[in-house]
């Protein structure tokens, strides 16, 4: 049974200190932690912001790479009912401000020096009005509702609004009382956006609950240590790594970002026995001069993040982790709906993505009509359950545009449902494209383009077009040291795919743009630069362009 069902944030948390105690919670760096620590450090947190006179609903946004902090001052806000705000830390100016506006963050905790990014100059340069003092009650004239900016490190300048609260032990000071309603709003955090503008998802307080069921598919114990180097601000690693971790007492070694060499060496010392893992990561690790499969034996399960077989096999005998697993989920269903047993057999976990977890429903309906599908019949994926977003934050038709008149909300994405129960998801509704009448699937183009030999990865958009409805644009990023010709590909690409299959053009870059946690790419965004090249057509368009038919 769920020992988590019906806590909030602050009495799951102290469950897991009393269950746990002297336990190893959290290793980072040459910090080690135990649960009574940690308990310890959230509570000093929420007592800090208590005193900064931020009060339940207030929002605050954490703005920080990996660190303890960035937990301490989540959980903090979250158990006294401020809601934390967890943003990017790659996002642009203009894409910082808009979340914090949106939100009505009221304060902003950022790192100071020695981070990999000056998260502080880019506060002042939306609020310059920091350099003159504390911004107050009417905040900056770009950010109207922030009141507070607070440096958790030593920060050069005089700017002499920024509040620095660099002391490695705070006062003793009084917690404010704890939220005990499971479903008030725990976090904002936003959702991929690989379609549109992000929007806030209002998260409730059931985390521990979820993470205790995530555990279950997995044969987790106290005794699993997590290796942990996906970005804290993303589901996969706040909900679905910590709290998964710590509702049964397992640790967390958090790293601040990745690095294969030294993963390697990470998982060997601290005898890690999970790890949360993209291709790219398992393709760097597999590669690395000082990997050797005696060096990471202990890991004996992880979440892979992707439906490939070939990586699933690499995963399964070259790196040695027979018990990886695959899940599905996204921001607004608070991570996880659906997950693989890791005793499922491998044909299973490469090919589904696991059963629903308890309390959670899923519903595969017709994308026009509505009705429920039969088992085997293609949908929208529905999902109704505990853990789905109370809304998008200010976002009334937005929120009212994803729910079912019987409370299922509509994810968007495409899948059905096996006879034996096991979900499968296909792709995003909106990832595929009608030319010349005919539905192409980009998954299937870009799976098709990724077995080129000089090609890492593609990803492919729909774009409209006055005579074919629309045309097909892949983006792909070569093999290092290597270069992909347009015409080169569409040779390969014609015993593969249909003619109308076939991309119309071709742009190779260095990088897909992101999004935030899961890593997903921002389809919406390579629209917006396929438009611009082929407006353009220039030598000066910053992508190389192969027209391919």
């Amino acid at each position: 049974m769920n020992p988590y069902k019906g806590m909030s944030y602050g009495p799951a948390l102290d469950y897991m200190a009393e269950q746990f105690g002297d336990r190893e919670a959290l290793v980072f760096e040459d910090r080690r932690m135990s649960f009574t620590e940690v308990r310890a450090e959230i509570d000093r947190a929420s007592a800090r912001l208590g005193r900064l006179g931020l009060v339940r609903g207030d929002k605050v946004a954490i703005w920080m790479p990996n660190r303890p902090e960035f937990i301490w001052y989540w959980l903090g806000a979250a158990q006294i009912g401020i809601v934390p705000v967890v943003l990017n830390t790659r996002l642009a100016l203009d894409e910082a401000a808009y979340q914090i506006d949106q939100s009505e963050s009221v304060a902003a905790i950022v790192p100071g020096d020695g981070a990999f990014h000056d998260f502080v100059g880019d506060l002042i340069r939306l609020c310059p009005e920091l350099c003159d003092g504390p911004l107050g009650v009417n905040g900056g004239e770009r950010l109207p509702k922030l009141r507070h900016v607070v440096a958790l490190d030593p920060v050069k300048g005089d700017a002499a609004g920024i509040e620095r609260w660099t002391d490695s032990v705070a006062p003793e000071l009084a917690v404010p009382p704890l939220v005990t309603d499971p479903d008030a709003p725990g976090m904002i955090a936003y959702s991929s956006g690989t379609t549109a503008l992000p929007k806030g998802a209002m998260l409730n307080h059931a985390g521990f609950r979820k993470a205790w069921d995530h555990g279950e598919r997995f044969e987790q114990t106290a005794d699993d240590r997590l290796y942990l180097s996906v970005p804290l601000f993303g589901i996969l690693a706040n909900i679905n790594g910590v709290l998964t971790c710590w509702s049964r007492g397992s640790c967390v070694v958090l790293e601040r970002r990745f690095d294969a060499g030294r993963a390697i060496e990470i998982i060997e010392r601290e005898r890690c026995t999970m790890a949360y893992l993209f291709p790219i990561m398992i393709e760097q690790v597999l590669g690395h001069p000082d990997y050797r499969p005696d060096r990471i034996r202990s890991l004996r399960t992880g979440i892979v993040v992707g439906t490939d077989t070939e990586v699933m096999r690499r995963v399964a005998e070259d790196l040695d982790m027979p018990g990886y697993f695959t899940s599905y989920g996204m921001t607004e269903t608070s991570s996880a709906v659906t997950r693989c047993y890791s005793t499922d057999a491998p044909e299973v976990r490469q090919t589904t993505h696991g059963k629903p977890l308890p309390d959670i429903e899923v519903s595969i309906r017709d994308i026009d009509t509505g009705a429920e599908l039969a088992a085997g019949e293609e949908g929208e994926i529905c999902v109704r359950g505990y853990s789905i977003m109370i809304g998008y934050y200010n976002k009334p038709e937005e929120t009212a545009a994803v729910f079912t008149d019987d409370g299922f909300f509509r994810t968007g994405d495409l899948g059905y449902m096996t006879p034996t129960g096991y979900m499968v998801f296909l792709r995003r509704i909106k990832d595929g494209y009608k030319h010349k009448g005919f539905n192409v699937s980009t998954p299937e183009v870009e799976k098709a383009i990724a077995d080129h030999p000089d090609v890492a990865e593609a990803a492919v958009v729909g774009l409209p077009d006055r005579l074919a409805g629309e045309i097909g644009v892949a983006f792909i990023i070569p093999r290092e040291g290597r270069r992909v010709d347009a015409s080169a590909l569409r040779s390969f690409l014609k015993p593969r795919l249909a003619s109308y299959k076939l991309p119309a053009h071709v742009f190779e870059v260095e990088d897909f743009p992101l999004t935030a946690g899961t890593s997903k790419v921002r389809k919406f965004k390579l629209r917006d630069m396929a438009i611009e090249a082929l407006k353009e057509r220039a030598e000066k368009v910053p992508v190389r362009d192969g027209t391919a038919n």
